[in-house]
């Protein structure tokens, strides 16, 4: 029975009560003897129940993440469109991200390594999650490299160099399990390559024009279509644009309904799909237009949905999680240290609340805050791939008597993954769970 029901029938107890208790009155002033009515104990016992209840619900209510954190963004109307602008100078709080807050599992998979092609030479490599293979690529430093979701190595795809479906530098790729394909962008390309996970190739994607490198893609295989995205330049004509497989456009938004003035280029676009949204972020260009767009593919439009109050908005790099905005300042290009930390914040979609973060905590106390950690992760899984050697040093670093009882032996199983002594063969943990939707 529901709360409603309950009261329901609570209401008709009292009716009849009150039925019986005016019997009983009219029987004492005749005289008569009579028992007090049933219902009256009935009622009295279904009272308490409620109150029990009641006070039972506010002792086990549970303090949130955001409980303790300022408003710091507001939902405005800007040419008809309802959308969040934060002020970062409203934050007042900093603390780390728990990956509870945002996934609804976690685990650690300890990536193959039994043979020279199962390696991983680069520490934070991209990362393609589907729901039995894991792909890794990095640029040119090695072909994509396919995992079984238990970290068994099964084969590269495609190879580095410049004969017929090979590639030099991986732009981006995108796995359907469901069809059995493979598609890998290569940089500045005019095709996509085509694959299945067994290795094999097939007949490349036609595209219309020579791409952008920071372009990113998402095939539709059934539809026989593929959504595209570039980088904002002088010379471009769509933002982002849908294609059938031999290159014709059926429909796109265009640069310049959205972008005005531009001179010059930007560095890529930031569209990761974790929410189910063809989600965009214009990274690198600076016009006082950093919108955070959604891509409404029904009336082919630009849906502006994020926005960050400032005058430094050039540089920031905003993520979409399926629950909160991230926001995190660009460090300057060039060589640097691949530890760097930059300012970040959170901002929550559903309360408007956030606050300064150094990193995202993993259930064993590691703390994840690198410049642009989420760059790296694509589709609907939050990844961070990390060398056994770095983990290692990480965990140091943790101060076990703060940890809970659960942190502790959540860190015991992960100290059972990694390596005796440092004398012992390099290998890569992947930090993987599901986003919650």
């Amino acid at each position: 029975m529901n709360m409603q029901s309950f009261y329901l029938f609570l209401l008709l107890l009292l009716f009849l009560g009150c039925q019986d208790i005016k019997k009983s009155q009219q029987h004492f002033i005749k005289g008569k003897n009579i028992e007090r009515p049933y219902y009256i104990d009935l009622i009295c016992f279904c009272s308490l129940l409620i109150l029990s209840s009641c006070g039972g619900n506010t002792k086990q209510s549970k303090k949130t993440f955001w409980d303790d954190c300022n408003v710091i963004a507001t939902r405005q109307v800007i040419n008809g469109d309802t959308v969040i602008v934060c002020d970062p100078a409203l934050i007042r709080q900093k603390k780390n991200i728990p990956l509870g807050l945002l996934l609804e599992d976690f685990k650690i998979v300890k990536l193959d390594n039994s043979s020279e092609d199962a390696l991983i030479s680069k520490r934070y490599a991209h990362t393609y999650v589907t729901n039995n293979y894991i792909g890794v690529v990095c640029y040119s430093y090695f072909p994509m490299k396919l995992f079984r979701k238990d970290g068994t190595f099964v084969r590269e795809i495609g190879a580095i160099g410049q004969g017929p479906n090979e590639y030099n530098v991986i732009d981006y790729i995108d796995m359907d399990e469901k069809n059995n394909r493979i598609y890998i962008l290569p940089f500045s390309a005019e095709h996509i390559l085509v694959y299945d996970f067994n290795g094999n190739n097939y007949p490349k994607i036609k595209l219309p024009n020579r791409l952008l490198y920071g372009s990113t893609i998402k095939v539709y295989g059934d539809k026989k279509q593929v959504l595209i995205t570039q980088p904002i330049s002088p010379n471009t004509e769509y933002y982002v644009w849908i294609q059938d497989f031999d290159g014709n456009v059926i429909q796109g938004a265009k640069q310049s309904d959205y972008f005005k003035n531009v001179t010059s280029f930007s560095e890529s676009t930031i569209t990761r799909v974790r929410s189910g949204a063809i989600e965009l972020f214009n990274f690198g260009w600076p016009n006082g237009n950093e919108y955070l767009y959604h891509y409404n593919s029904l009336d082919n439009s630009l849906v502006p949905q994020f926005k960050v109050k400032g005058d430094d908005l050039d540089f920031n790099i905003v993520h979409e999680l399926p629950h909160q905005y991230v926001v995190e300042k660009a460090r300057s290009n060039g060589p640097g240290d691949e530890n760097v930390r930059t300012l970040k914040y959170i901002v929550d979609k559903e309360t408007l609340k956030g606050c300064f973060f150094d990193g995202f905590e993993t259930p064993q106390g590691i703390v994840y805050g690198r410049y642009d950690l989420l760059y790296g992760m694509h589709g609907s899984y939050f990844t961070i791939l990390d060398f056994s050697s770095e983990v290692s040093e990480s965990i140091k670093e943790i101060k076990e008597e703060s940890l809970s009882s659960l942190q502790k032996e959540e860190l015991q199983k992960l100290k059972s993954l990694l390596p005796d002594n440092e004398d012992d063969d390099e290998w890569s943990l992947l930090f993987v769970g599901k986003f919650k939707q």
